[in-house]
């Protein structure tokens, strides 16, 4: 049955203001919690600075507002690929390539023999200036085995030939320097241990062998003999010198050698085996400090021209640093020699010795190769 148009289908009344008020306070109150949640949400991110309080956004915060930000003008920013690294270049840079200057070679030049008086007073340096000279010899032990230090070798003390501790302190002191020391040691020349250790020098058969110039020697064959030199040479090493040159190391080969007793003391089927074991010897005791092993020599040793010595050419081959030679003026050149010996190394293995007249005395003087082979003086 249909309704007649004046019956009503529900009540739908009219909305009056306290409706709507109560609507408008009911939106108000949700923005407010909400507004109070973020203020407490948002306090975290809350930072205190010397220019006041700052806030820090959370990462998902940023990325929201750099979206909502327009791009920066294209021609201000830097153009992709990574980070802009900027080098200002002197001009002319690009094109010239920069060289290491390699280090110069060593050029020890001119030496020149002091006195041990003049190390001590001072004066070495003066003289090695008035003379040119870069390079300080000093002989350590002479021929009478005189000793420049104090030595800490039971032979030295027996044969009394023990220098002060002084001296040595005071060599030490030089070769702590930037100049370049070498020390000369007159091994088995020795008038003074031969004469207070005889059971270990060189024999004839009326009593201790002396050579040309009266001078005893110890015996090159002798175990005592030979630990006492090595011993020497490692004490030098020790006080700093660069380099360590040997003189009188071999068996004796001028004066009356046929005169010496054959036996222990000297084998002549030896000679060479107790040259190497000697040698042997020093270069172990100088090694742990670096100096240089040379070896004094003279033209016949060095052209073969005697036998005597036991010194060969493979021995100077393998031991000596530089060969220190008499410069007589005679040919061959020691030079040449040194090729016909078969002698690697050339000029720069080489020490020319020359002697000058210097107050009333003979000055030792050493021109001494550089590592090119010219000379350095």
């Amino acid at each position: 049955m249909g309704r007649s148009n004046n019956e009503v289908g529900g009540y739908r009344g009219r909305r009056t203001a306290t409706d709507i008020l109560k609507l408008i306070a009911i939106i108000l109150g949700v923005l407010v919690i909400l507004a109070l949640a973020g203020v407490v949400y948002l306090q975290r991110y809350l930072v205190r600075t010397e220019d006041g309080v700052r806030l820090e956004l959370p990462p998902f915060l940023q990325m929201l507002r750099q979206n909502g930000e327009e791009d920066p003008d294209p021609s201000t920013s830097p153009p992709d690929g990574g980070d802009t690294d900027v080098s200002i270049q002197p001009p002319g840079s690009q094109s010239e390539p920069v060289t290491v200057p390699e280090p110069e070679p060593e050029k020890p030049g001119l030496g020149l023999q002091v006195s041990l008086d003049e190390v001590l007073d001072g004066s070495a340096a003066a003289r090695l200036e008035a003379a040119g000279a870069e390079v300080l010899i000093v002989e350590v032990k002479n021929q009478e085995g005189e000793l420049a230090w104090l030595s800490g070798l039971s032979m030295a003390e027996k044969s009394k030939v023990n220098g002060t501790r002084e001296a040595g302190e005071a060599l030490r002191q030089w070769n702590a320097g930037e100049g370049y020391t070498v020390a000369l040691v007159r091994c088995f020349q020795d008038n003074s241990a031969a004469y207070h250790c005889n059971s270990q020098a060189l024999h004839q058969s009326n009593g201790t062998w002396r050579d040309e110039a009266g001078i005893r020697w110890l015996s090159p064959a002798r175990d005592d003999a030979q630990a006492y030199i090595a011993g020497l040479c490692g004490e030098l090493a020790a006080l700093g010198f660069d380099e360590i040159v040997l003189e009188h190391f071999t068996f004796p080969f001028q004066g009356r050698v046929e005169r010496i007793l054959k036996g222990d003391a000297y084998n002549t089927a030896r000679l060479t085996d107790e040259m190497e074991d000697l040698l042997t010897q020093v270069e172990q005791a100088m090694a742990p400090y670096g100096a240089k092993l040379s070896l004094r020599v003279s033209r016949e040793t060095l052209s073969g021209g005697e036998s005597l010595s036991g010194l060969t050419p493979r021995l100077m081959e393998r031991f000596a640093h530089r060969l220190w030679v008499e410069e007589d003026g005679q040919t061959p050149a020691p030079a040449d020699l040194l090729e016909q010996a078969g002698i690697t190394g050339g000029g720069e293995r080489l020490v020319h010795i020359t002697s000058v007249p210097a107050e009333e005395r003979e000055v030792f003087q050493a021109v001494l190769e550089d590592q090119e082979g010219t000379s350095g003086s």
